[in-house]
């Protein structure tokens, strides 16, 4: 039986987001997918460029049952810092209306910058692949595929 620091159900945006940063820290980690590619929303979003970020995210305009929290992980990870990833990525990129960012050739690109940074971490992805059952016990979550 394999054995991992975290289980990630969904290879789009934000699990391949987090099982990058995750894999980096030196956790083990494994994301599903039951897709036969990763990023599938991503390649759909901004007509096939992405819209990947926007240059105005602020926490007012985020609902949340504690608002703290938005306030907290905004200002731990920008969208400077997501600009800044892009950018060492090679993905030219140019904004449209209301500071929206989007690639200037394809949202493949943004794809390919997430699974090469679960690639630095270590990540296993694993496409076609349905969850079937997640049970937990004292010893930590079984997952049946």
């Amino acid at each position: 039986m394999e054995q991992f620091d975290a289980i990630i159900v969904g290879a789009g945006a934000a699990g391949l987001f987090c099982a990058a940063l995750a894999g980096q820290a030196g956790r083990r980690v494994l994301v599903l997918d039951n897709g036969k590619k990763p990023g599938r929303k991503i390649l759909m979003s901004g007509g096939g460029r992405c819209n990947f970020t926007n240059l105005y995210v602020e926490p007012a305009a985020y609902l949340s049952a504690n608002p703290h929290f938005c306030k907290s992980a905004l200002a731990r990870y920008t969208q400077w810092d997501f600009i800044d990833l892009v950018g060492k990525h090679g993905i030219a990129w140019h904004e449209k209306t209301l500071g929206q960012l989007f690639c200037d050739d394809s949202a493949e690109q943004i794809v390919a910058m997430l699974m090469a940074e679960c690639d630095k971490g270590g990540v296993t992805v694993r496409l076609r692949s349905e969850v079937l059952e997640i049970a937990r016990d004292d010893s930590g979550y079984t997952l049946t595929l």
